[in-house]
């Protein structure tokens, strides 16, 4: 008996339309858009030049700073603010029902932050999910981060879940990466190299980074970001899954 399939996904840009969290905690410190706001992002890459940090590391700096200069606790309260409401790809949802239903696991591979995610509503869907986290002090208010999910970090990651569902490191034959950009280059290469299938999805058929991941020979596969049951996304998913599809 075949082995059911183990799918691993990025969460901004894979299953949301937006590459990156917008955390309605921003919105309330007067930062329209959040991370997407120009001042953000410009606040990040100086610091990520001026101190020689990567920009993942950078983004929660100002994260932090802009939260506590406006006045607010670096509390989970406001951490998950928003992830009741998050908007999803069309189909996200009854897709990951119908692979739960038919034995597939489900993991998600994210920098964006593990307590917001946990409270997400397709969050039970998941077998677990990776991502950041903080470290707090006795006034559980997070004080510095504990553990970031860079590119590389997803690596160490898709190798702890081979662990936990006691396959081998080096052998992804079995897993299915799907991601939405450049930074989900490293998983991306693993995965394929050991034998696994690696699906891109993108918003526009122009993204420069389709191109750029294909050239690199990282991508089994890429498509639409459209879970929908009619979808090619889907329709190549269940193949693989051998997933019968009940259309309508």
């Amino acid at each position: 008996m075949k082995k059911k399939k183990i799918i691993i996904y990025d969460f901004d840009g894979t299953l949301t339309p937006y590459a990156l969290p917008k955390f309605e905690i921003l919105e309330k410190c007067g930062l329209k858009g959040g991370t997407y706001n120009p001042k953000f992002l410009e606040q990040a890459n100086e610091i990520s030049r001026k101190e020689g940090i990567d920009l993942y590391t950078a983004i929660y700096k100002v994260y932090f700073s802009t939260i506590k200069k406006n006045g607010f606790k670096l509390i989970d309260e406001n951490f998950c603010l928003g992830a009741s409401s998050v908007n999803y790809n069309i189909g996200v949802v009854s897709f990951l029902q119908r692979l739960n239903s038919n034995g597939v696991k489900n993991y998600i591979l994210s920098s964006g932050i593990k307590v917001f995610l946990s409270k997400t509503k397709i969050a039970p869907l998941f077998t677990n999910i990776y991502a950041t986290t903080f470290t707090y002090n006795q006034y559980n208010e997070a004080n510095g981060i504990k553990f970031l999910m860079s590119d590389k970090n997803k690596v160490q990651a898709i190798k702890e879940i081979c662990k936990i569902n006691a396959i081998s490191e080096n052998d992804c034959s079995n897993i299915i990466y799907i991601g939405d950009g450049f930074t989900d280059y490293y998983a991306m290469e693993y995965v394929k190299n050991n034998g696994g299938i690696t699906i891109f999805v993108y918003q526009d058929c122009n993204d420069k980074d389709v191109l750029t991941m294909q050239e690199k020979g990282v991508v089994s596969f890429s498509t639409l970001a459209d879970f929908s049951i009619d979808s090619e996304l889907n329709s190549f998913i269940s193949k693989l899954c051998n997933i019968k599809t009940n259309h309508r």
